[in-house]
């Protein structure tokens, strides 16, 4: 009895435990149920014309930048202060004019004794010149005595030039601002002797930026005075004009510059850009979004909604880049519906249901 009690107990365990794999080979035999559709985002295939770019790196510098020298030696008195703004004709430095406002007194006062001289000479002039018409005085006297007269007139224009000279200098130890600025270095200090032609300031236009860049000289022939470039900075990208090109490249860089009038972008000088070039002719392609392409290590892909609604994948094999469209080739066409969100998990053959971008971006 006690060995049936076993068996029996044995035989009942073995029942439990055989369950799940039955139940294991009835799910395996079932039908398997169709994956829900993939909620997607999709974008078209376009065909443009592409022009590529080549980017170059630049910087933001001022049309105007000036180290503003001194035409006359002096000692300093006054000078502008760094991050001063400062208008055209405003002082930037005011040096000391001590000696020639004494030369401005000693030429004034030999102007006033020619000037007496002259004054002297002119009514003697007169008095002989009715002497020699009288006969009275030999005509040679009469002669003498106006080309005196002449010389003394000399003289006196000579000494009007050098006292105009003496205050035109004195003008020039006022070292003014050429135009509208900002002192962005200051060369001289309160105290310092300046020697001529020394800088005392560096001012600089902070409205009037441009960009300079180099560019390589392969790409002079598709480069010119107007063509479209594209800047890229903090702000984002925009389109300006080549305002000027200098067509002389460098022997040892092998490069050209170029400048790019910046009417609205306000950026301080010396921020670094970056500028799209054109480097070939413009050429029409199939271009689909930069998000569409699916990148892989057994290679690109491109999945495409068909008319069921379903997957579909497509090799490409991808070009140059503008912007958010990137240049392949392959099967795909213009118009062809592209997914752009949700593709990464989406397996060939699978429904998909198509859901606005707009949505797609709000959702993540």
């Amino acid at each position: 009895m006690p060995l049936l009690h076993k068996s029996l107990i044995a035989l009942a365990l073995a029942g439990i435990l055989a369950l799940p794999l039955l139940r294991l080979d009835a799910d395996a035999s079932a039908p398997a149920a169709e994956a829900p559709p993939a909620m997607v985002s999709v974008a078209p295939a376009v065909r443009t014309d592409f022009a590529p770019r080549h980017w170059a790196p630049g910087s933001i510098i001022s049309r105007r930048d000036a180290r503003v020298a001194s035409e006359l030696e002096g000692r300093v008195l006054q000078v502008a202060e760094v991050g001063q703004h400062v208008r055209a004709g405003q002082a930037l430095a005011v040096l000391d004019d001590t000696a020639l406002r004494l030369r401005e007194r000693e030429s004034e006062a030999e102007l006033a004794r020619i000037q007496a001289q002259l004054d002297l000479a002119v009514r003697q002039e007169q008095r002989y010149a009715q002497l020699a018409a009288q006969q009275n005085i030999a005509r040679s006297q009469y002669e003498q005595l106006r080309a005196e007269r002449d010389m003394l007139a000399q003289d006196q224009a000579r000494a009007r030039a050098q006292l105009a000279q003496i205050r035109h200098q004195r003008t020039q130890m006022v070292v003014r601002a050429p135009f509208d600025g900002i002192v962005a270095e200051r060369h001289t200090q309160q105290g310092e002797y300046l020697v001529t032609g020394a800088s005392v300031a560096r001012l600089v236009d902070t409205a009037a930026p441009e960009v300079r860049v180099r560019a390589p000289v392969e790409l002079a022939r598709h480069l010119g005075q107007g063509t479209t470039v594209r800047v890229r900075s903090a702000d984002g990208e925009r389109d300006y004009p080549v305002s000027a090109l200098v067509p002389v490249g460098d022997e040892a860089s092998r490069q050209l510059e170029l400048r790019i009038v910046l009417d609205d972008l306000q950026a301080p000088v010396g921020t670094a850009v970056d500028v799209g070039l054109p480097s070939a002719e413009a050429r029409s392609v199939v271009a689909v979004p930069r998000d569409a392409v699916i990148l892989r290590r057994e290679g690109d892909f491109v999945l495409r909604v068909d008319p069921a609604g379903k997957a579909e994948r497509l090799a490409v094999k991808t070009g140059a880049a503008v912007d958010d469209l990137v240049e392949v080739s392959g099967d795909v066409r213009a118009g062809d519906r592209l997914i752009v969100r949700g593709g990464e998990r989406v397996e060939p053959g699978q429904a998909v249901s198509v859901q606005p971008l707009a949505v797609a971006l709000a959702a993540r």
